[in-house]
């Protein structure tokens, strides 16, 4: 295909349940087409994401997927069942609102969970407590036994990406977890970082730091 040639994707071309109606407004720098699902629906889908077959429909084929694997496993209104239910949509229904975070980003649960039985057998070995949540180990990973634990809400909060982590003294933990090894309030620590001070002097209890500008005033 010679460069800067643009694929030319015609109205009614059709890709699962989804028909095309026109050429719709990018999504950064990524082409999307407005497209009518049979169930009436009309959606901005990415180009990419139609042509991969990522995505089928509006959302309405994993909705009705997911209520006849419910009848067929008896699942349906079990806290296990909404986990796997909002696991799979997070990642493959763009009508989710935290899909950026996890389909938008490439998170993708595995073939073998889109089996509610299978997932649930793996979760039943695996330690599952009404307690606990899925987490993910990797988070740049996808949803796959290799990959994922039954966590405490703080266990995952600790695992999560937007947690900022700090190497000092040749260990990484987060700044919440420094700040209880070290005695020091979080705000602190965070304060003095995004001050620029020097990760040796951030890090020291506050009688050590007042001494430290003592003798740099005198």
């Amino acid at each position: 295909m010679p460069t800067g040639h643009r694929l030319q994707i015609l109205a009614g071309t059709r890709y699962g349940r989804l028909v095309v109606v026109r050429e719709a407004e990018k999504a950064g720098h990524a082409r999307q087409l407005l497209c009518r699902c049979d169930c009436g629906t009309l959606k901005a889908i990415r180009l990419h994401d139609l042509r991969s077959r990522a995505i089928r429909s509006c959302g309405c084929l994993l909705s009705e997927a997911s209520r006849k694997r419910a009848l067929r496993h008896g699942g349906a209104g079990s806290r296990l069942y909404a986990i796997w239910c909002h696991m799979r949509y997070r990642c493959a229904n763009p009508k989710n609102p935290n899909y950026r975070h996890y389909g938008g980003r490439g998170i993708r649960v595995c073939d073998e969970w889109g089996d509610f039985a299978v997932f649930r057998d793996w979760a039943s070995a695996n330690g599952y407590r009404d307690d606990l949540t899925i987490e993910r180990i990797d988070n740049g990973g996808g949803y796959r036994p290799s990959n994922c634990r039954w966590a405490t809400r703080g266990e995952q909060t600790n695992n999560t990406r937007r947690i900022l982590r700090v190497r000092f003294s040749g260990e990484t933990k987060t700044l919440k977890q420094w700040s209880r090894v070290l005695g020091i309030k979080y705000t602190t620590l965070y304060g003095r970082l995004l001050a620029g001070w020097p990760m040796e002097k951030a890090f020291a209890p506050m009688a050590q730091v007042e001494l430290q500008t003592k003798e740099v005033q005198s």
